[in-house]
């Protein structure tokens, strides 16, 4: 949905219209409300996605606000295509006030400088790429701080390019920003710049803690779901896998498997949705097609005398069916 259908009861007034009919068109159902004096037609609204709708909630705080906000969190994250688990629920923005983390309307408002790294998406201002990933790396556990900072260490493939990004006080870059996209967005992190940045903090805790998440993360990741299923097996003391092992298939082609773990000849595969169900993928093959070419993939790697290990999203959160998958498989924890 375009952020140009949010209506405003001044958009009414500037054409000689009673702004009290939103209020009425509401309540008939032809409106939503998405903020108090933002709305948008219901037909819109519920033919948007989630992460459209919340856009739509980005746009609508921006329109009500006195001064341009400042994204950050899990919001910014959005825009950069970092590997965050959902959609957010709230809304994060900068403040220079002392209401730091303070929650109201939706909103989370996080103590910060509106003079610091930001850079322009579309119509908003957010947080750069170094500072976002630096947040939620301090704030989320350990498993959902690796997804985050594999993802920006992630070196963007042109086709998943769709957000474009300015220096701040600009002119707005091209197109409307996405707040779903397919990978990360932006120029890749570095290392050695997390780090640096990381040095930098004042609490011992919150650098030794950052650095650890730095430190195990891979830009070899493929997925939010392969990353912290990575970080899970490294928490239950299993061993380290190679990532994106390449296989030769009859074909000539060649077939990168998410973990292998040589010494015992096994394959580990996260089963994410994606790969089965979106229609952008598989070179326009059915859902049906779809799952033979895997198998197929799949019995020509075990007709190397390997080993295969699959599981979902459900069986990797689990905290008894996961461990017990990888030990079934022949794995051994520390």
């Amino acid at each position: 949905m375009n952020t140009s259908r949010l209506i405003l009861p001044a958009d009414l007034r500037l054409v000689g219209q009673d702004s009290r009919k939103l209020a009425q068109r509401t309540n008939r159902g032809e409106l939503v409300r998405i903020r108090r004096g933002v709305y948008a037609k219901s037909a819109d609204w519920n033919g948007s996605s989630p992460a459209q709708r919340y856009g739509l909630q980005a746009a609508a705080f921006q329109a009500l606000a006195p001064r341009q906000p400042v994204f950050c969190h899990a919001t910014a994250a959005r825009l950069w295509g970092l590997w965050i688990v959902g959609v957010p629920s709230k809304l994060h923005v900068v403040t220079e006030t002392a209401t730091s983390g303070r929650s109201n309307n939706g909103v989370i408002r996080h103590f910060g400088s509106l003079t610091g790294s930001m850079v322009q998406c579309g119509p908003f201002l957010l947080t750069d790429k170094l500072t976002t990933t630096l947040a939620l790396i301090k704030e989320l556990s350990f498993p959902y701080a690796v997804a985050v900072c594999d993802s920006a260490l992630r070196i963007p493939e042109a086709r998943d390019a769709v957000n474009q990004f300015a220096a701040a006080g600009s002119p707005p870059p091209p197109g409307e920003p996405r707040w779903f996209t397919d990978g990360p967005q932006g120029p890749a992190l570095a290392v050695e710049e997390l780090k640096s940045a990381a040095g930098s903090f004042k609490s011992r805790a919150a650098r030794d803690r950052t650095l650890a998440v730095v430190n195990f993360a891979s830009a070899l990741s493929g997925s939010a779901g392969e990353s912290i299923s990575r970080a899970k097996m490294f928490q239950l003391g299993f061993p380290a896998p190679i990532l994106q092992k390449p296989f030769a298939l009859r074909d000539g082609r060649e077939a990168k498997v998410d973990f292998w773990f040589e010494e015992h000849a096994l394959v580990g595969e996260f089963d994410g949705k994606g790969k089965y169900l979106r229609a952008d993928w598989g070179g326009g093959a059915s859902i049906q097609d779809r799952v033979l070419a895997e198998k197929a993939r799949e019995d020509q790697i075990r007709a190397q005398g390997v080993g295969f290990v699959r599981w979902t999203w459900a069986e990797m959160l689990d905290r008894e069916r996961f461990p017990a998958l990888l030990r079934e498989a022949g794995l051994r924890q520390k």
